[in-house]
């Protein structure tokens, strides 16, 4: 628009000076008309509409002036452009299916489910705006996504997770294998990271962890693991039963028999006949 209007402004002032020479009333009518389109499309020129929750770029001549813009109808020099940066909620998703695989201790493979909403920060938008093109029908925002947010967050949860140990979720006491709970854990560790790979480019909204995935060498490795500990714990009751069976075998040897079998022939209210094998004989005194 602001080329038209030039053109426009140009030819004005050619049909004026023409008109003055030449004394010609047409002339100086078409410069008229020239004037009215300089002014209209200079006007639409200066004036652009920012999309809700979008920053505006404001560039001269295809480069950034460093000054942005809010939403709605913006008024700029009639030379200026004004490009949509967009500032509203972005979300990179990775749950369920879309988990990333990541290498932890062990070193083992887990599939780590998460999501990160975060929002462009407003005040880096000139400088990433100026530092990514529009490519293969991507927008320069766009672009920015795929080259620098999406790699960084990815760094950023592989690097959180490097020290991650499936085992530890192993109870040393029963066997069994707990479910991981990586909110409690990793979120707090994770938005850290974000703001330090992407130094402030990005306002990170919210973290959210899925249940993890292993693959299978890592799931037959803990299956594994755990019954070993089962068995373990299977083998200390075994023993404290041994040694409380002992100690009751030697207690029974330290009594009398004899006297331990009429003690519960009397108690049964049985004949204590079958108590008097073994030597031992019973008197009766007459007197």
């Amino acid at each position: 628009m602001f080329i038209i209007a030039l053109v426009l402004a140009v030819l004005a002032a050619g049909a004026v000076l023409y008109g003055l020479v030449a004394d010609s009333g047409e002339a100086l009518g078409f410069a008229g008309l020239c004037v009215l389109g300089t002014l209209l499309f200079g006007v639409i020129a200066s004036m652009s509409i920012v999309p809700t929750r979008n920053v505006g770029i404001v560039t001269s001549w295809g480069k950034p002036t460093g000054r942005t813009t809010g939403a709605g109808l913006q008024w700029t020099a009639p030379w200026q452009d004004v490009d949509d940066w967009d500032a509203s909620g972005q979300t990179w998703a990775h749950l369920g299916d879309q988990c990333v695989w990541v290498t932890v201790a062990g070193p083992r493979n887990v599939c780590i489910p998460v999501q990160v909403e975060y929002a462009a920060d407003a005040g880096q938008a000139p400088q990433n705006w100026a530092a990514f093109k529009e490519t293969d029908g991507k927008t320069r925002f766009e672009t920015w996504v795929d080259r620098r947010v999406n790699p960084q967050m990815t760094a950023a949860l592989i690097s959180t997770f490097a020290n991650f140990d499936p085992f530890a979720s192993v109870n040393k006491a029963t066997g069994d294998v707990a479910v991981p709970d990586l909110n409690k854990t990793y979120k707090t560790p994770l938005t850290d990271a974000l703001k330090t790979d992407l130094g402030g480019q990005i306002t990170v909204r919210s973290v959210a962890f899925g249940t993890p995935v292993y693959d299978k060498a890592t799931t037959d490795a803990l299956s594994a693991y755990s019954q070993k500990v089962l068995e373990g714990r299977n083998l200390d009751v075994d023993h404290a039963n041994a040694i409380k069976r002992k100690a009751v075998t030697d207690i029974d040897a330290q009594v009398n028999q004899a006297a331990r079998c009429l003690s519960i022939a009397e108690k049964n209210d049985k004949e204590p006949g079958l108590c008097l094998a073994g030597g031992v004989a019973l008197t009766h005194s007459t007197n």
